[in-house]
């Protein structure tokens, strides 16, 4: 893997990870054009390091806060506040996420060479997205999230260990379907992002400790990793900005199109 590799590979995760577009599909359609194999263990648990610092750095005070309120009501000081029952809403679709991706970790894995299920999810997901965000009432705010919401956004996320489903958008089109707020939605799924990459990333960093780094790599992980986390922080950015034109529905029809294309060049090449 060259560095210009491992820049683009980088800068599409980093946009794909935020954005609900599904980052597995993009991944794919550059191995399929360029050639490339799956990237090593080392430069995966790269880009989980950097779209988790995008997300963290970007909700920085944000995440300060719900964590001294949660803090605070854990130690029984505090009781009732608004950002401590978020914390709690929060670790609550976390664990969905954390027992099902381990469950079907290995059978992700198997789908990852199934490109006409990937395809299907890409288009699939992005119809339910388009549906959930058309017909959601704009009624609700993070406040009003109970815990079945949680549990189903988390359960809803953790459908995405399969390629092609898009973990953001999984949890955008729950939380839209519940009739929560579209800046909204993508605040409580990109702030759920935050423990989900975690578990990720250190999944990830387990198999590169029992199966060893390659030293050569550095520079490749390096570059990689600040491209994800540069082009992470700019998609939340650009996404919670630009959510009045449209909602999520060219995002919906990016999904339905690009699934169109990866279509094309199954058949094709």
């Amino acid at each position: 893997m060259g560095i210009w590799q491992a820049l683009l590979l980088g800068a599409v995760q980093g946009v794909t990870e935020f954005w609900p577009i599904s980052s597995s599909a993009h991944v794919a359609l550059l191995i399929i054009i360029f050639g490339w194999g799956e990237p090593d263990l080392s430069f995966v648990v790269a880009l989980h390091i950097g779209t988790w610092i995008a997300v963290v750095w970007y909700y920085r005070h944000r995440l300060a806060g719900i964590i001294a309120a949660w803090w605070g009501e854990v130690r029984g000081k505090e009781r009732g506040d608004p950002q401590a029952k978020l914390a709690w809403m929060l670790l609550l679709a976390t664990l969905p996420g954390l027992v099902i991706g381990f469950i079907f970790a290995a059978s992700s894995e198997m789908t990852q060479g199934m490109p006409l299920l990937m395809i299907f999810n890409l288009a699939f997901f992005g119809l339910l997205l388009w549906a959930a965000d058309a017909w959601g009432k704009q009624e609700r705010t993070w406040q009003d999230v109970g815990w079945r919401d949680s549990i189903a956004i988390g359960m809803a996320q953790a459908i995405a260990v399969f390629a092609g489903v898009s973990r953001s958008g999984a949890a955008i089109t729950t939380a839209r379907a519940a009739g929560i707020k579209r800046e909204d939605s993508a605040d409580f799924a990109f702030l759920l992002s935050v423990p989900i990459i975690a578990a990720a990333g250190g999944y990830a960093i387990l198999e590169l400790v029992l199966e060893g780094m390659s030293g050569d790599l550095f520079w490749n992980m390096l570059v990689g990793g600040i491209a994800a986390a540069l082009t992470g922080y700019f998609a939340i950015q650009f996404l919670l900005r630009h959510l009045g034109r449209g909602g999520y529905r060219p995002y919906a029809i990016y999904r339905l199109c690009f699934a169109a294309l990866l279509l094309i060049l199954y058949f094709t090449l």
